[in-house]
């Protein structure tokens, strides 16, 4: 009794942990996404893809934050977007006394280029040069903030607000991790920016108030080893870090591998934690995610039966699918497990649609319709749509005249809005007209198909076959063929390209070949029989070759 109990009690204990795993297992393989496993202790972090945008990994990503000097990396971008690089900046006694902190000590009256403040803003964190960069740009600080602000709504930024270009601490002055991430997006998609973020140092020459050069390096210590080389990371291509006490520790990143560009962002981090959770972070990217081109799936599929019966179609797309637009998906994943929606809202310049692609609710990027530049050629247009057409509207403008001219002779009784004998009030002629024109147009289009159509069929019954069979004389008969093929192609002729004409001569000749041996070979009986003839004669020769050799050979046995 003992052992049946202790049996069943396995068997359950196996089926309830059985049960137990069929529903986890599930909810995994459904709409999968990889977890980050390492602890992040930033009070907000997150893991961005640079190509579409995608968020990757997240943690307290709308939380609002003081970003202290990772500030910069908007001052920068607006900087660049607002000047060039040439530019002369003059050093004002507010830029001067008016920050603190960080700095590459300038003096009043100093003069530098745009180039050298904003590698000394992105370098050393330099905040005198920053608020310098913005009075020259906007001629105040506070004008520069307000243009600082209208680029992050423009961004899309719902959370955020700058109160001035260096990040000092401000309790108007704060961010979240997700904005800040879009922010260094944008950012990053700048070739400028790109160049300033990722140098590792840089030698400012001397001015009119340093006689000796100023050496600048990179404080990001995964690209730079300023103090140690412990954070170095082979695939970090730049980043912004970021200091103040009520901020604590704050770090942009981006780093490239295998033709994917990641970012992170940590707010209110601890050193030496936040070095060494970014490089957490970016590694789980590198090793569940891959970037699918959307160009090479979407042309993987099977062409849709109207390319496959258009094979005459020779012309070039007038638009195509982004060569370089990407979605971003776990490794796990295949493309076609993708959803996939039109948009036409928000699109950028030179582009028709969008493909806005998503797995589960995430959405893992877009993929622009953009124009080919291919010029359409009228001449491409059938000469007989434009001829019916051009026919068809003629028709339609004499039937609005004719309707007009009985209008006309009327309202001389009655006003433009006229009630009719059951009392309802009837529309203005000139309310009713646009309707009118478009049902003509697109009965003239519809009139130009079917009077091609039966062009085509009137030249068919043009072409006199049933000559060919009665009283077949072939002089004359091949005259007929001829003058109806010449009558064909004349009628034809106005209404198809070369192509067309050379394809649909070939069949017609072909046709006409074979009813002309067909014809031959039913009314000539005396070639079949010189046919028959011949094929006997070369038989009974054969037959008496074989006779012949075989008495010879008898006559040399007997001898």
């Amino acid at each position: 009794m003992k052992r049946k109990t202790k049996v069943l009690s396995i068997l359950v204990l196996y089926s309830i942990l059985f049960l137990s795993v069929i529903p986890v297992q599930a909810k995994k393989n459904k709409n999968y996404w990889p977890k980050q496993s390492d602890e992040i202790t930033a009070d907000a972090a997150i893991l961005m893809d640079v190509d579409t945008g995608t968020i990757l990994y997240k943690k307290n990503i709308n939380t609002k934050h003081y970003p202290a000097s990772i500030t910069k990396i908007l001052t920068v971008l607006v900087a660049v977007e607002n000047s060039r690089m040439d530019e002369v900046v003059t050093f004002s006694h507010d830029s001067v006394y008016k920050t603190e902190g960080s700095g590459i000590s300038r003096d009043v009256g100093e003069k530098m280029t745009m180039e050298q403040c904003l590698y000394a803003v992105m370098l050393e964190s330099a905040n005198e040069c920053a608020y310098a960069v913005a009075e020259h740009i906007a001629g105040s600080m506070q004008k520069f903030v307000k243009m600082m602000n209208d680029r992050a709504k423009q961004l899309g930024c719902k959370n955020t607000n700058f109160a001035n270009p260096h990040g000092l601490p401000d309790e108007n002055h704060y961010v979240t991790a997700k904005d800040m991430a879009v922010i260094a997006r944008a950012a990053y998609e700048n070739e400028t920016f790109r160049l300033l973020c990722g140098t590792k140092r840089y030698t400012i020459p001397p001015t009119n108030k340093h006689r000796e050069p100023t050496y600048l390096v990179n404080h990001h210590k995964m690209l730079y080893p300023k103090d140690t080389a412990e954070y170095l990371y082979d695939y970090c291509t730049g980043g912004k870090t970021g200091y103040t006490i009520a901020a604590g520790s704050t770090l942009v990143t981006y780093a490239q591998k295998e033709g994917m560009t990641l970012l992170t962002v940590i707010l209110k981090g601890t050193s030496p934690n936040y070095w060494n959770e970014t490089r957490s972070l970016l590694e789980f990217g590198f090793e569940n995610f891959n970037l699918c081109n959307v160009a090479e799936h979407f042309g993987s599929d099977e062409s849709s039966e109207e390319e496959k019966l258009d094979t005459l179609n020779t012309n070039d797309p007038y638009a195509q699918i982004d060569p370089q637009a990407k979605i971003i998906l776990p490794k796990s994943v295949n493309f076609n497990k993708t959803s996939m929606e039109i948009s036409y809202e928000n699109l950028p310049d030179n582009s028709l649609a969008q493909l806005v692609y998503t797995y589960g609710k995430r959405k893992i990027g877009v993929a622009d319709i953009v124009r080919t530049n291919t010029l359409i050629d009228k001449s491409d247009v059938s000469d007989y749509e434009q001829a019916d057409l051009s026919q068809a509207e003629e028709t339609s403008s004499e039937e609005t005249a004719a309707s007009d001219e009985t209008v006309t002779s009327g309202e001389s009784a009655s006003s433009d809005n006229t009630v009719s004998s059951d009392g309802q009030k009837q529309q203005p002629d000139q309310e009713r007209e646009p309707a009118k024109n478009e049902g003509n147009q697109k009965s003239g289009s519809d009139s130009a198909k079917g009077n091609f159509i039966d062009r085509i069929v009137s030249g068919v019954k043009n072409f006199k076959i049933n000559k060919v069979f009665d009283n077949f004389n072939p002089k004359q008969t091949f005259e007929n063929i001829t003058g109806s093929i010449k009558d064909f192609f004349v009628s034809m002729k106005d209404h198809f390209s070369l192509q067309h004409g050379i394809v649909i001569g070939g069949i017609v000749f072909g046709v006409v070949l074979i009813i002309i041996f067909k014809v031959i070979y039913d009314k000539y009986y005396i070639i079949r029989q010189r046919l028959a003839n011949y094929r006997n004669h070369k038989q009974q020769k054969k037959k008496y070759t074989v006779i012949r050799d075989s008495r010879r050979g008898r006559k040399r046995r007997n001898r």
